[in-house]
């Protein structure tokens, strides 16, 4: 008795429409803000990623402005570099 009271309560039946209304049909609903959380998570994630090639890179720069001969190697390695009368077996 005393439950369907509860239930039969108007400040319980708006409580829980508005609820209703919160978490499916808003339009800053729950489901799509777990949604945008999972997103900002991922991209947190792939920043950092970014974050640690872009220190490897400028590394990598650094060696290659400093010293001729990383700058050679890296050309032979990468783009085939060939001076002149040399010639170059690619073996996979």
């Amino acid at each position: 008795m005393k439950l369907i009271n509860i239930v039969r309560n108007k400040f319980f039946i708006v409580g829980t429409l508005f609820l209703l209304w919160i978490i499916f049909f808003d339009q800053s609903n729950l489901i799509d803000w777990g949604g945008a959380l999972a997103d900002v998570r991922k991209q947190k994630v792939e920043k950092i990623y970014y974050e640690q090639e872009i220190i490897r890179t400028r590394e990598k720069l650094r060696q290659l402005q400093s010293n001729r001969d990383s700058l050679e190697k890296f050309a032979r390695e990468q783009y085939y570099y060939l001076e002149d009368g040399e010639e170059i077996f690619i073996v996979q």
